[in-house]
């Protein structure tokens, strides 16, 4: 009972504070232009998924030609394949043995851009 007082006061504090915890700023969140592509790793330290970024950017102090990106359903990012995409989302850091710490844009929305046709002389 002598825990049960303290322990319903932090379980409040944390319950309040949360929000402001895990909410993210706008320089968090990010829009790109590029080519999908399948990606792999050693190891399996990917999401299989990147954009190949045109132009590059520069993501974090570092300039990036490309960035992996993690969809909710990524069955739904088949369709898209080696196509130019405009993508939304949350950028955040991955790490992993082999690959590091990485960029990662979590998608919040994707989809084609109409490529403009090439005018031949």
């Amino acid at each position: 009972m002598r825990l049960a007082r303290p322990a319903a006061f932090l379980a409040l504090l944390l319950f309040c504070l949360s929000p402001n915890l895990h909410a993210q700023s706008d320089k968090d969140k990010l829009t790109v232009m590029g080519k999908l592509t399948r990606v792999m790793a050693i190891g399996g330290e990917t999401s299989g998924w990147a954009i190949e970024l045109n132009p590059v950017l520069t993501v974090q102090g570092k300039q990036v030609s490309s960035i992996e990106v993690v969809a909710v359903d990524a069955k739904k990012l088949e369709p898209l394949e080696n196509k130019i995409v405009k993508a939304k989302g949350t950028l955040s850091n991955a790490s992993g043995v082999e690959t590091g710490q990485r960029p990662i844009l979590t998608l919040s929305s994707i989809k084609p851009v109409k490529e403009k046709p090439v005018k031949e002389n």
